[in-house]
């Protein structure tokens, strides 16, 4: 996974880069792109915009797989004003955050509430075993960052799945029975285990990571060179 890695860090680039050679072509398949994300960030959200331009240009086949952000946060969610009393931003970082979202074509607000967001993962899986994992998991970006819903209640994340084509009855009796509790899990886990250090995170190939809501250029390359077989991992 560290073979090729471009992180963001505050306004600084870091890239490690090994493994890049002259090699054959990947066959044609779907380039696979795990997106490690929560859904209370909003560079993820600009990074799920970036991943899908990237689909319109190659095939891929995105899996969304779940990160716990803020582990303190109660399940009924936290005021956004508590939650961030101790915190302090650079200037004019809001001001950048919102514009880099409007280009991504994102109408993104503050929500008055951090939301606990297991909910909404265990959510996710469901959508995945129906097949609608994508559009559920933008429709929940967009239900937080742009109307400020409490995706962390089982009701809001329900009218979202309906929205969808999801059957919303179904989908509160697996929240309610814990189905996809053990699964979430895992995911966090993996994450911890290996050393991932923030989000959004996107693994290529289970090789490759990129770090950060980076310019659509930097995925573009990333996918060009995987394809072309120029980006082969070690070992």
């Amino acid at each position: 996974m560290e073979s090729w890695s471009v992180g963001f860090d505050g306004d600084d680039d870091v890239e490690r880069h090994a493994g890049v050679g002259t090699h054959q072509p990947q066959a044609e398949r779907p380039l696979g792109v795990r997106m490690v994300s929560d859904y209370i960030c909003p560079w993820c959200f600009v990074g799920l915009a970036r991943i899908e331009r990237l689909a319109e240009e190659f095939d891929i086949e995105l899996e969304a797989w779940a990160y716990n952000l803020r582990p303190g946060v109660p399940e009924e969610g936290l005021p956004r004003d508590v939650a961030y009393r101790d915190r302090s931003f650079p200037p004019g970082y809001r001001e950048r955050l919102k514009e880099t979202a409007r280009q991504a074509g994102i109408e993104m607000i503050a929500p008055p509430l951090v939301a606990n967001t297991f909910k909404a993962h265990m959510a996710t899986e469901f959508a995945r075993e129906q097949g609608r994992m994508r559009e559920f998991h933008r429709a929940v970006f967009e239900a937080y960052w742009e109307r400020g819903e409490n995706i962390g209640e089982a009701d809001v994340l329900c009218a979202v799945a309906e929205g969808c084509g999801l059957d919303a009855a179904a989908l509160g009796e697996a929240l309610a029975d814990g189905r996809y509790e053990k699964t979430v899990e895992e995911q966090m886990a993996w994450a911890r285990n290996v050393g991932l250090g923030g989000v959004p995170t996107f693994i290529f190939e289970e090789k490759f990571a990129v770090v950060g809501a980076q310019d659509y250029d930097v995925f573009a390359d990333v996918a060009r060179r995987i394809k072309s077989g120029a980006l082969q991992a070690e070992g």
